[in-house]
């Protein structure tokens, strides 16, 4: 009986990982030294046993083709440097006349143009096209080579025709150069975050299927094929993935011993050809018994759990050596995925959670968040947003937004030792990415990190002129690694404002302008008297007074009949009649909010003069006659 978990994800657009080098010769001119591709061969066309003539001979050009003319041990070679070649193909137009049974042409491929490989032979009087993968010859002498394959070439019309010959190398990038390929680092950058956590709009779905179950019909809106992980927390006896159409293998994966079916095959880890112990029991410590990664390119790496109580994953493959197939994913159309669980002995049905993800450019500026150093363009590097510098042994002393360190340091994976959790290719964090106002989104794909309506670029101290969050002014041209260039930009990409000291990034610390719960009141004041005027308030670091002088408001320093100007009381003594109708306000700065001030209302001095009431005695004499 079998179980189908049928998963159904929609995918919009594509992107190309890789790069191709094409070594061409397409015989347009009378030379062996033709190079028409965009990558130059390593060597001329060579003859052997020939006079080595383009000319001349037996082998020559001649209407722009190649030819082979009654051939007995002539042959001719060339070389293509495919070091840093993942993959090439070799493919050609081709036609022949009275070749006579027996009578071939053989194309070879060597490694190492010493020792020669046959890949096809062609005869008769036909034509054809050539096309096949010589990935196996991949090295810095691949060298391919025409040669007699049999018989007697005798006639005179016993001839063969080589036109357009080209070998297509894929060329896998190492964006951050540590010495590991971008299909298989999981950092492509070097910015201390996983490739799978840069990527965005993720989805995940939690599946449980059982005999009693029957199938069940998940769908999935998603943006791209980014990547996709499989996790089985248990597993019947086998199962097979299929996607599109294409099984991620082909043959069923199998894992317990003796149970071996029809269009199975034996599933064991890599190390030492053991079997995983009862997969349909769950891993105890949480991690999965079975993981299937299938990532952008569509290769198809597979680990899994010896015991339900192991703590690492580890490299599983077929007992055979058969691969995986390479999945094609459809940009624009529906990705159908099919997972079939087979019965067989043990407990039926499996449980685990599918997780895709889509290939993310936050900040719109065509740079991958995989590839960008800024993935919001706020002017701060992204290896300082997501807090990694604040690990052991991390650093970035160039200030380069990559984290410092020899190759060996980034190990096989690409991700830096201190890190992660192990080195292998299903490795994770043993930080956590900081996501300062805990809205699930990390602080590197954001523009107000703390959620405070302060833009990060303001509260890191750079400069952002029109007030969009983003670093300098419109528009925004940025370099291959993301970051924000052109004459506009003054700063940025240095240590962000921790105006407040306490050791926290103010993008990273929630606050706010100063909040003023007591008003100042306007005094009344007697000549040579003192007197204060005072203000109460929170988040508040800094205070400065101020005197209207009948046109605009300035700033008071500590003299004359001022104190305390930059304190919460402002202090004033040996007033003068002058000062009847002076007014005051303050101004409240939060060092650890620089959007906003807070301003008092006005205060206003009275300035009173005493008023002196006495009694005075009159004597009046009265004279009598």
């Amino acid at each position: 009986m079998k179980t189908p978990y049928l998963f159904l994800i929609l995918f919009l657009y594509s992107i190309s990982f890789f790069g191709q080098d094409t070594y061409s010769d397409t015989f347009s001119s009378v030379s062996y030294s033709n190079n028409n591709g965009n990558t130059n061969f390593a060597t001329n066309w060579i003859e052997s046993n020939d006079d080595n003539s383009a000319s001349n001979g037996r082998i020559r050009i001649t209407g722009n083709e190649l030819r082979f003319h009654r051939l007995t041990s002539h042959n001719i070679r060339r070389t293509a440097n495919l070091s840093t070649a993942t993959g090439a193909v070799l493919t050609f137009n081709w036609r022949t006349s009275s070749l006579e049974s027996g009578e071939t042409l053989a194309i070879q491929a060597s490694s190492d143009g010493t020792t020669f490989t046959t890949l096809t032979t062609i005869t008769g009087s036909t034509t054809g096209n050539f096309n096949q993968d010589i990935s196996t010859y991949i090295s810095a002498n691949t060298t391919i080579r025409f040669i007699k394959g049999g018989g007697n070439w005798n006639a005179s019309n016993d001839r063969a025709y080589i036109d357009n010959f080209i070998i297509t190398a894929t060329t896998a990038p190492d964006s951050d150069g540590d010495g590991i390929f971008d299909d298989v680092d999981l950092d492509d950058d070097n910015d201390g975050m996983t490739d799978e956590e840069e990527y965005c709009t993720t989805a995940n779905t939690t599946f449980l299927l059982s005999q009693d179950v029957g199938t069940r019909t998940v769908v999935l809106n998603h943006t791209d094929s980014g990547y996709l992980r499989l996790d089985f927390s248990s597993m019947d006896n086998s199962f097979q993935l299929d996607i599109n159409g294409t099984t991620v293998h082909p043959s069923i994966l199998e894992f317990e011993n003796g149970a071996l079916g029809a269009g199975e095959e034996y599933f064991r880890f890599q190390s030492d050809n053991a079997f995983i112990s009862s997969p349909w029991v769950a891993n105890s410590n949480g991690l999965p018994r079975l993981r299937l990664i299938i990532d952008e390119t569509g290769s198809v790496s597979f680990y899994g759990t010896r015991t339900s109580s192991s703590t690492t994953l580890e490299i599983m493959q077929a007992e055979a050596g058969t691969p995986f197939n390479t999945i094609t994913w459809v940009p624009g159309a529906n990705n159908v995925f099919t997972v079939t669980n087979q019965s067989g002995p043990g407990p039926e049905g499996f449980t685990g959670v599918l997780f895709v993800s889509a290939l993310c450019d936050t900040d719109g500026d065509g740079v991958l968040n995989s590839l960008d150093l800024d993935s919001d363009n706020d002017g701060i590097y992204d290896i300082v947003e997501a807090g990694v510098l604040n690990e052991s042994g991390v650093n970035d002393a160039n200030n380069d937004g990559i984290i410092d360190g020899v190759a060996s340091t980034f190990g096989n994976n690409g991700l830096f030792s201190s890190i992660e959790n192990n080195d292998m290719p299903y490795a994770d964090l043993t930080y956590t990415i900081r996501d300062s106002d805990t809205d699930g989104i990390y602080d590197p794909y954001e523009l107000d990190a703390d959620n405070d309506s302060c833009n990060d670029v303001t509260e890191s101290g750079f400069t952002d002129n029109n007030s969009d969050g983003i670093l300098a002014t419109l528009p925004t041209t940025v370099s291959s690694t993301g970051l924000v260039t052109g004459t506009s930009v003054i700063d940025g990409y240095t240590a962000p404002d921790d105006n407040n000291t306490n050791g926290i990034y103010d993008f990273q610390e929630a606050s706010a302008a100063p909040s003023i719960s007591t008003q100042p009141s306007g005094p009344v004041i007697c000549p040579g008297c003192s007197t204060a005027i005072s203000v109460v308030a929170t988040d508040v670091s800094g205070y400065q007074w101020q005197l209207f002088n009948g046109v605009s408001w300035v700033d008071l320093t500590d003299t004359g009949i001022h104190s305390g100007t930059t304190t919460g009381t402002l202090v004033l003594a040996n007033t003068g009649p002058s000062d009847n109708g002076n007014q005051y306000r303050v101004v409240l700065t939060n060092a650890a909010f620089v959007c906003d001030t807070t301003t008092s209302i006005t205060a206003t001095l009275t300035y009173q003069v005493n008023t002196i009431i006495s009694n005075r005695r009159i004597t009046y004499r009265v004279n009598k006659n």
